[in-house]
């Protein structure tokens, strides 16, 4: 048996039960918005304040992911500005499996997530803005962190 495997189920399990709420507290406010009040219908901007919340709960979920296996030992805790980075582009591309998923849904089960290009755009630049807003406190030490450390000189 794989001595990895229990190491990896647990940390998961941990950081779900630590970070998981906020993605699932904002994918519940989705459901109850377009099922329960309909809010869509009648006022289809909630979207935007949805997508740029998802943004920041996805980058907040993926920090503590990494939070939870650096201090169990699996991973490496990554250097401040590579950790903003990583954590920008996991946003990114839950932003864009996001929008995939909601195309499928349109041409699969005949919904009506997605009003056209310029819809689609603007969930994507709110799922990034989110994302980004999470980050955008810990840019300073970041980059703080970054400048301060200098390259290794070969010997």
């Amino acid at each position: 048996m794989n001595p990895i495997r229990p190491s990896l189920r647990s940390t998961l399990f941990e950081a779900i039960r630590r970070y998981g709420w906020f993605p699932l507290a904002v994918f519940l406010a989705h459901e109850l918005c377009a099922h329960v009040l309909h809010a869509y219908a009648r006022w289809p901007s909630i979207d935007i304040p949805l997508h740029f919340f998802g943004g920041l709960a996805i980058a907040y979920f993926t920090g503590g992911v990494l939070r939870v296996a650096a201090a169990r030992g699996l991973v490496r805790a990554p250097d401040p500005i590579l950790r903003v980075l990583l954590l920008f582009a996991l946003a990114c591309t839950a932003a864009v499996f996001w929008e995939f998923a909601e195309w499928l849904a349109d041409r699969t089960i005949g919904t009506a997530c997605q009003l056209g290009l310029d819809d689609t755009l603007l969930d994507l630049f709110m799922g990034l803005l989110g994302g980004f807003a999470y980050l955008l406190p810990q840019l300073p030490d970041a980059f703080r962190n970054f400048f301060r450390s200098s390259p290794e000189t070969p010997s």
